[in-house]
């Protein structure tokens, strides 16, 4: 009896244990996979990110630098929490790229008098999250120009924070954003933005802006009316939009080629001709609309120069690796034409025209840009400026982007001529 009773709590004991294992082996069987579940939804990888000086000076601070860095060509591998400042008249370009390195997320335009922090760049570490690419960017000063990609299959989500509100951007698209002590305001190019400040939020569609000041309460507005028609090339090339044209002085040199194109996440239009002679390829587009009731006119577009075998734009300055032309009736009847050229291939020797001498219409110094790097162009009021040389403009009548030369290769995206009441 008594050997019964000392072997009961022992008994007891291993019951207790056995129990215990199992409890334990249930836990684990569940918690296991929802562990694993969890973490190959929740981890993180940090994004590709780069700056590219395009004009002027531009200063990077990343953590843990005791003094800012001059941006020079590329400065590869930004790090979360670095600081970008950029002086008047300057530009820059910062590239997202998911972590493979690969694929093209998005991009920041940085003008001049700007300051940027970039806050958050991560992306999910492997292909079974469901989680979105995220980036987060405080605008402390200054204007930009923000894109998302095209044809990502994962959501790309980019929170723009101001002094004033947010700005919350998850659609392919393009929108700018400029913020000053006052106010903050944001216009929707192409795309769809959720704009929050004080608690109220406001959802903008294409060619809608607002404006966030302290104390008033957001609004929608009609942004500037642009002109131009699939000027994001989101629709292929029809007559009821573009006309491409090829020309060349040779019939058996290289004809050149014309297609639309998905070139770091931004659909664009692509120029290319391998030649050996004089040839010219390009798009056109018939605008006819009367602008005598706007009060400004702006051209903005994105254009990249890949390759070019004439320094500038050749010995008349006609022959630019890209070139735009607006084509305008002034109040006085006269058909007038207005040309912006670009290129990247300087002169050394300083005897090649700046500007295209060979043009009747309104002559501009063609810009130089850096080699194979997106630039955002944004042309000056041109109701002003045809107005101060005595040729107001009546009637848009056409816009031209073409490539002349020899051999070249170039793209362009974001195509808007915006007139403003």
């Amino acid at each position: 009896m008594t050997e019964a009773i000392h072997y009961q709590p022992v008994e007891r004991r291993a019951w207790g244990i056995m129990i215990a294992a199992f409890i334990t082996f249930c836990a684990l069987v569940i918690t296991t996979p929802l562990g694993i579940n969890w973490f190959l939804r929740a981890a993180e990888a940090s994004q590709e990110v780069s700056i590219t000086l395009i004009s002027g000076t531009v200063f990077l601070t990343q953590p843990g630098a005791t003094l800012p860095q001059a941006v020079v060509e590329t400065v590869p591998n930004v790090a979360v929490a670095s600081r970008i400042d950029s002086e008047a008249g300057s530009q820059a370009a910062v590239s997202f790229y998911a972590p493979d390195q690969t694929t093209a997320l998005g991009s920041l335009q940085i003008y001049g008098g700007s300051s940027v922090e970039l806050r958050e760049m991560h992306s999910p570490r492997f292909e079974w999250s469901d989680r979105p690419h995220r980036m987060t960017i405080e605008m402390q000063r200054g204007r930009a120009r923000v894109s998302l990609a095209v044809n990502v299959s994962r959501a790309i989500i980019i929170a723009l924070q101001t002094p004033h509100g947010e700005v919350l951007l998850d659609q392919p698209g393009s929108y700018s954003v400029e913020v000053t002590a006052q106010m903050t305001e944001v216009a929707v190019h192409d795309g769809e933005a959720v704009v929050t400040a004080e608690g109220n939020s406001v959802e903008l569609a294409p060619g809608q802006r607002t404006t966030l000041r302290p104390g008033q309460t957001l609004e929608v507005a009609t942004g500037d009316r642009n002109l131009i028609a699939n000027g994001d090339f989101a629709a292929p090339l029809s007559p009821a939009d573009w006309n491409p044209y090829i020309e060349r002085y040779d019939p058996n040199d290289a004809e050149g080629q014309i297609e639309i194109t998905v070139d770091a996440g931004r659909k664009a239009i692509h120029f290319y001709r391998p030649g050996s002679n004089w040839g010219r390829v390009g798009i056109q587009q018939k605008i006819n609309r009367d602008v005598r009731d706007y009060q400004s006119l702006r051209l903005h577009l994105a254009v990249r120069v890949v390759s070019q075998n004439i320094s500038v734009c050749g010995s008349m300055g006609s022959e630019c690796p890209l070139i735009v032309k607006i084509d305008y009736t002034d109040l006085a009847g006269n058909k007038n034409e207005w040309i912006q050229g670009f290129y990247y291939a300087d002169d050394p020797s300083g005897v090649l025209p700046p500007l295209c001498i060979a043009c009747s219409g309104q002559k501009n110094n063609h810009v130089r840009i850096q080699r194979s790097v997106w630039f955002s162009y944004d042309s000056p009021d041109l109701i002003t400026l045809f107005r101060n040389a005595g040729r107001t403009p009546a009637v848009i009548n056409a816009i031209a982007i073409y490539s002349e030369g020899h051999f070249f290769e170039s793209l362009v995206s974001e195509i808007e001529l915006l007139a403003g009441d």
